[in-house]
């Protein structure tokens, strides 16, 4: 028990640095690959904005690429102004504080607050990747040069979509979350079970 309060230090602090290191990679990428792009075109979406996927210098272009065929089938443009670009940095600031906190506040009811915050803010970016890629595929103008029916680009792996084929994938950004979620769930199940054998809400610390 003594050691456990000492060594749980080291995968929260680690956690939290995962959390803050996330803001630095994509979270998710698309790319499209059609006759007109041999070398593709895509973007990367990222906890703060949407931009370029890192390996842009090697392709036929990025999100402003995206954007120009987008106008072309009523797509609205995709933009760093979204609620989404503003509240999920803030929430994996506050989880990266809260991880930081739990490693030092050897409380049960800290770090259970913090694994359903982290599982909240999970749901919340999950879902609104999902109705984000909805709605753009399915609100086209109707006077938009090159008609297409209502569409839904894929969230994972390989993808037809009228003559582009599509690749998606989740990267380091959202990988590091994962990774650090799943720390931070171990911890509380570990301060758990301690807590149930000691009877007390705190995890015992060393003399």
């Amino acid at each position: 028990m003594k050691l456990w309060s000492k060594i749980r230090i080291i995968p929260l602090l680690a956690a939290a640095v995962m959390v803050f290191l996330s803001f630095k990679f994509p979270m998710w990428e698309i790319y499209l690959e059609a006759n007109m792009y041999p070398n593709d075109i895509g973007m990367a979406i990222y906890a703060t904005h949407p931009g370029d996927p890192p390996d842009v210098a090697e392709m036929d272009g990025g999100l402003h690429e995206l954007n120009v065929l987008n106008h072309y089938i009523g797509m609205r443009p995709i933009r760093a102004d979204l609620p989404v670009f503003k509240i999920l940095p803030t929430l994996m600031v506050i989880i990266g504080v809260m991880l930081i906190l739990s490693a030092f506040i050897r409380k049960l009811k800290m770090i259970l607050a913090t694994v359903v915050v982290f599982a909240m803010m999970s749901v919340y970016g999950v879902a609104t990747l999902i109705y984000r890629i909805y709605s753009y595929g399915h609100n086209l103008r109707p006077d938009a040069a090159i008609k297409v029916p209502p569409f839904m680009p894929g969230i994972w792996g390989q993808n037809k979509l009228a003559q582009f084929t599509t690749y998606s994938y989740f990267d380091w950004g959202t990988y590091f979350l994962v990774i650090a979620f799943v720390v931070a769930f171990i911890v509380l199940v570990v301060d758990w079970r301690l807590q149930k054998k000691v009877g007390s809400g705190v995890i015992e610390q060393t003399a």
